[in-house]
């Protein structure tokens, strides 16, 4: 058992805290963090796509 897994989640959410101490705007801030959630995950779910029809085409369905 990994007695460090969530070890990340606490290091990204202090990253989060930090980081709206030391922004005067915090509404850009959320702005290009809501651009980038979005982006990634349009890059994954394109991505997953991909690779379903590939997997598909593979087996010869």
């Amino acid at each position: 058992m990994n007695s460090l897994k969530g070890l990340g989640v606490c290091a990204v959410l202090a990253g989060i805290a930090y980081a709206l101490t030391r922004v005067t705007d915090t509404d850009t801030l959320m702005l290009w963090a809501t651009v980038v959630i979005i982006s990634v995950s349009l890059v994954t779910f394109a991505a997953s796509i991909r690779r379903r029809r590939r997997d598909h085409r593979i087996a010869g369905e």
